[in-house]
Parts: C-alpha cells; structure tokens; sequence
C-alpha cells in the first residue's frame, strides 16, 4: 500500500519540476526576447558618422563623448580604459581648436554630427580620440526625461528597478545619437552611467583676445590620463 502510494507520488513530482522548468525557461526566453529586441531597436536608431580612417587611427581606441543638452549645455569627456579601470579627461567646451579654415575657435561652435574638425582639432593638441559618440539633446524639453537626464537631473542608476524603462530611455537617446566608425553601440550603454564622479580636467587659461588655450600643464595631466 505505502509503496503503491509512493509510485503515485513521483510521477506527479516529475509533472509538477517538468511545469516549472518550462515556466522558468519560458521567462527567460521572453527576458532574452526582450533585451534582444530592444538592442535591435537601439542598433538601428542610431545615426552614423563617416569619420576618417587615418584620422582614426592617430588614437589610442579612447571614446569621445559630446553631450549637448537643452538650453544648449555641452559636456565633453574623453574616457580611456587602462588597467582594468577607466579615466576620464573633462574637456571644457570653451577649448579652442583649430578649424578646417585655420581659425581658432571654440569646440562648442563645431557640429556634433560632423565630428572630424573636433576630432582633428582634439589631436593638433596632442588629446588622442579613436572612437566617437554625439548625442544632441539640444532640442529636447528640459522637463522630459531626456532632458533630465542631459542636465544630471535624472540618475540611470534610479532606473535600474524598472529595467523596461531603461531600456526605452536609451532608445530614445539612440535616436539622437550620433556614432563615428569603428565604434560599437554598445558605447551608448557606457554613456549612460558616465563615470564622472572625479574626472581629470583640462586646465586651460583665457587669452588677452579671449581665446581659451590649453595649459603649460597639460602634458602632465595627459601622462596621468594615458
């Protein structure tokens, strides 16, 4: 009798794991579908930008990220991955570089989505870019999310709960990017958890005519980002 019971038993053991392995591998499989369909959608949201090879190639694989944010605010951070961790150079956009016609001017004057005279202009000075990210939020409502997030307003950690949200969030920045070649979409993930908490600045000082030019100290700081 009690063995008869325990076959009985097994049987629907065996039904009940089966049901639930199907369930977690079903919720896994819509996990994976999901997160795959919205790297689909990021990947083709995103504009590319024709960036000389040669010019390219004068880098060191650093990223170049300029943020232009509502009310025409601009962030510029170059971020280099040495020994497991990752500098980051603070750029002032106020820099001056030289332009394709010779001038000297601001890099904030420059347009994000041609970035071949900012990249040039960066490497005149001896700051090495190979990889490059635009993302212009300039039109966007300083209230949206978007533009919480442009202006340090909105953190992406306090999203990390919500991963749908997130993952819409950076779809939508997707669509106002801007990559250079050679660089992968996934360099859209890094941007949004930008390590700036101490970044290494530019130092820079103001010329008589107002042009803003690098430092005699910047080599130093260079050899520390490098």
């Amino acid at each position: 009798m009690a063995a008869s019971k325990v076959r009985r038993v097994h049987p629907r053991l065996r039904r009940v794991l089966l049901a639930a392995g199907c369930t977690v591998m079903a919720l896994l499989a819509a996990i994976g579908g999901l997160v795959g369909f919205n790297l689909y959608r990021i990947d083709h949201a995103v504009h590319h930008v024709q960036v000389p090879a040669a010019l390219l190639a004068k880098g060191q694989n650093d990223l170049l990220a300029v943020v232009e944010g509502p009310l025409h605010s601009e962030e510029i951070y170059l971020f280099h991955a040495v020994s497991g961790h990752t500098n980051v150079l603070l750029v002032p956009s106020t820099l001056g570089i030289t332009a394709p016609d010779g001038l000297t001017v601001p890099i904030h004057s420059l347009s994000i989505h041609a970035p071949e005279a900012i990249i040039a202009g960066l490497s005149r000075l001896g700051i090495p870019v190979s990889r490059y990210v635009g993302v212009d939020l300039h039109m966007v409502s300083p209230s949206s999310n978007l533009g919480k997030l442009a202006t340090g307003k909105l953190s992406v950690t306090s999203l990390i709960s919500n991963p749908t949200g997130t993952s819409s969030l950076i779809a939508q920045v997707a669509s106002h990017v801007y990559l250079g070649p050679h660089t992968p979409t996934s360099a859209l993930l890094s941007l949004m958890d930008v390590p700036t908490t101490h970044p290494i600045s530019v130092p820079t000082v103001r010329e008589a005519n107002g042009t803003v030019v690098l430092a005699s100290a910047f080599l130093n700081v260079l050899r520390n980002f490098l």
